[in-house]
């Protein structure tokens, strides 16, 4: 119920956003995760839960993964894909998974979910339509020390997922972007895009014309 207070009204995000995109103490205290799509919000001082939000491209999905811990998803703006899974084999084969899907969900904006920790929370997420979608999850303590895990159902593989190279100003601009037309705003104001770098600027328009 909480989540969902969240998820009723998604101003209040706008200023995440515009510190993501121009504040570097912002950024600089995100900490470093497999996804360079994340946006940490909040950790509780008892390190029990932490807040995460998404930035989704139109209609891409993350490679399917794990979880360390219970969670939380629900869609903030624009409707939010999830795709379930479940591991036939016993896990015992390094490197081996062999995944079933069991379901595909779309959750509109305002509607939350459960995510199951370890194999039974093997999912993958994602905007389910052909605009930039945010999507919010709460998720408790971990239970298991080390990285999730990434899986290849095509392939019936699975690694442990390694931090990449974040980059999410491009998707945090385009988001802000979107959440600005929603509320009727324009939060990607001049002066915003003046203080950028003109590299990420230009990035940003041609991503966005395509």
């Amino acid at each position: 119920q909480l989540l969902r207070e969240l998820l009723k009204n998604p101003g209040w995000f706008a200023e995440f956003l515009q510190k993501f995109i121009a504040d570097p103490a912002f950024l600089t205290d995100q900490p470093t995760s497999v996804f360079d799509n994340e946006i940490r919000l909040h950790r509780s001082p008892d390190r029990s839960f932490t807040i995460l939000a998404y930035l989704w491209d139109d209609r891409n999905l993350c490679l399917v993964h794990d979880h360390n811990a219970w969670g939380i998803i629900g869609a903030l703006l624009h409707p939010l894909r999830e795709v379930k899974y479940r591991q036939l084999d016993d896990g015992q084969a390094e490197g081996v998974a062999d995944l079933e899907q069991v379901s595909d969900l779309v959750f509109q904006a305002g509607e939350v979910g459960i995510v199951l920790p370890l194999n039974k929370g093997i999912h993958q997420t994602g905007a389910a339509s052909d605009r930039p979608a945010i999507s919010l999850g709460v998720y408790g303590r971990s239970i298991r020390q080390g990285s999730i895990h990434f899986f290849d159902p095509a392939e019936k593989k699975v690694s442990r997922a390694q931090p990449r190279t974040l980059f999410r100003k491009v998707l945090a601009l385009r988001a802000l972007a979107s959440l600005g037309e929603m509320l009727g705003q324009t939060l990607l104001t001049p002066p915003l895009l003046e203080s950028l770098p003109d590299d990420l600027v230009r990035e940003f328009r041609e991503y966005s014309a395509r």
